[in-house]
């Protein structure tokens, strides 16, 4: 028998330590150990964080915060800083005491690049930024969603764009160079597209609620129907696939073919449903604001004109 014959086992590559293992954090460490590398130790504040991690990541040592742990967790060669964007500076400079030359620093922060990072690079750490294109809820499923997840990447050196390619493709993801003063706008992008659009859906869900058998006039006090997350099911992802293959070209409905008598009954039927608290003039005045930039996107212009009506 041969015994230097290859396996398919593949032995650790980095030993790594994360600060902090909440949604993302705990995603990231165990799309790393599930790439076989050694997560040896991740700091989670808060109890329930502290018990998923457990729970996810298996024989890691889960640290609760001390300066202590954190310089300890921070002797990885890859130490991942997984912390709110406003923590992230105050964070980095606890870190960069600890760090030395030749180690890795990331930050997953969507809207921050390298430069918040330079209290480690100037110890000779390597500095990466890199933010996964993905949203987390603190579940196992977050994990599974990585692979083949689109990462933004910001680096300060051609070593650094190397070794950030191959640690998003060693969890299966894909790097997309950003440029330092562009990570505002690309994370204005991010939250734009996948937070702002739950509220849009939420209103939908609202409006089907209530069309489903509400007797209330008020969208507020209609009971959620499960049928309402049904119908729209299908539709959604089919709508998103199509944007994202060819923008505006994808759209339909009413706005798209011009059909301002459709869009002026929706906009009747919603205002008598009443006004839901912080929305700002209810159902009715966000499909009005979606319908008339809709209209002035695709050039509807007889939308365009009934929606511009006092």
């Amino acid at each position: 028998m041969n015994d230097t014959a290859p396996t398919d086992r593949q032995e650790p590559r980095l030993s790594v330590g994360v600060i902090s293992a909440g949604a993302v954090g705990t995603a990231v460490a165990e799309s790393l150990l599930r790439a076989g590398h050694h997560v040896h130790g991740v700091v989670a504040r808060s109890a329930p964080s502290r018990e998923n991690a457990r729970a996810r990541l298996p024989g890691v040592a889960v640290h609760g915060g001390s300066d202590a742990e954190i310089a300890e967790v921070a002797q990885a060669a890859l130490v991942v800083l997984a912390v709110p964007d406003p923590q992230l500076p105050g964070v980095v400079e606890q870190v960069a005491r600890t760090v030395r030359a030749g180690q890795i620093v990331v930050h997953t922060a969507g809207a921050l690049g390298c430069e918040v990072l330079q209290p480690v690079t100037d110890t000779g750490a390597l500095p990466l930024a890199l933010h996964p294109a993905m949203t987390f809820r603190g579940r196992p499923e977050d994990t599974d969603n990585l692979a083949g997840c689109a990462w933004g990447v910001t680096t300060d050196s051609e070593t650094g764009t190397a070794v950030a390619e191959l640690l998003v493709a060693s969890m299966g993801g894909i790097a997309v160079p950003v440029a330092e003063e562009q990570r505002t706008v690309y994370h204005a992008a991010m939250a734009h597209g996948a937070n702002h659009v739950v509220t849009q859906i939420v209103e939908a869900l609202r409006m089907l609620d209530f069309a489903l058998g509400s007797e209330d006039t008020d969208a507020t006090a209609a009971a959620e129907d499960p049928r309402s997350a049904l119908l729209l099911r299908r539709i959604l992802p089919a709508a998103v696939t199509g944007v994202l293959e060819s923008r505006t070209a994808a759209l339909t409905g009413p706005t798209a073919r011009d059909d301002a008598a459709t869009v002026l009954r929706h906009l009747a039927a919603l205002g008598e449903i009443g006004t839901h608290a912080g929305e700002h003039g209810g159902l009715a005045a966000s499909y009005r604001q979606d319908a008339l930039r809709t209209a002035r996107a695709v050039g509807s212009l007889n939308v365009e004109r009934a929606l511009d009506q006092p």
